[in-house]
């Protein structure tokens, strides 16, 4: 299948956080008392936090950071993700990495994170192998948020196994490098457990995603 990384990028310049949860919160607010709960406070969190950060986030320099696109009705959005956080994250917490075939995971790597170019390659391997799987940012899917090219060698020279950390729904919470990143996460959940009246993630009926941001 073919990347739509490039058309992703140029995109998500366009994209305008403000009429994105103007028009989600109108929506939840329509759909029961729950739903106008949660969107006040959403409302809240974009009045008094949101409005003073910035979009698109500006990528650090000499920190590794992915981004990762997301499509919506309102346009494609940029997760920014904290790649050498991620790595610290794994250092403190003693997580163990999963050692599975390249042809089982090859699917989680996009082409369009492939550089073909051999020249242009700039080895990098001081953060390991991360793969995100994820409802709301990879409609359920792998993706690969470092490590694209390993995943792609090992697979072409028919290594049998790979080291390779996965990260499931919220446990890669904390690697959300800018605020935008972890609130739009967090009301995409909230938006459709509003939505379906489901409390998905959720221990009670009346909490919500807001009120953890």
């Amino acid at each position: 299948m073919e990347s739509k990384i490039e058309y992703y990028e140029n995109q998500s310049y366009k994209f305008d956080p403000l009429e994105h949860f103007t028009i989600r919160i109108e929506e939840m607010k329509k759909q029961s008392s729950y739903g106008k709960m949660v969107a006040s406070k959403w409302m809240d969190i974009y009045e008094q936090i949101l409005t003073n950060e910035g979009y698109p986030v500006v990528h650090p320099i000499g920190q590794e950071t992915f981004s990762l696109y997301a499509e919506f009705p309102t346009g494609v959005f940029e997760y920014a993700l904290d790649i050498d956080g991620a790595t610290e994250f794994i250092k403190e917490n003693n997580i163990e990495p999963l050692k599975i075939s390249p042809k089982e995971i090859i699917q989680a790597v996009d082409t369009g994170n492939i550089n073909r170019d051999p020249n242009l390659i700039k080895p990098n391997h001081k953060n390991p192998i991360m793969i995100l799987q994820s409802k709301y940012l990879t409609d359920n899917h792998p993706y690969c948020i470092n490590g694209n090219h390993r995943i792609f060698e090992a697979e072409r020279n028919n290594d049998k196994e790979i080291e390779v950390y996965l990260f499931s729904e919220l446990k890669f919470d904390p690697f959300f490098y800018d605020t935008f990143s972890k609130a739009i996460y967090f009301f995409e959940i909230d938006y459709w457990n509003v939505i379906l009246d489901k409390r998905y993630l959720l221990n009670n009926e009346n909490e919500a995603f807001a009120y953890r941001l």
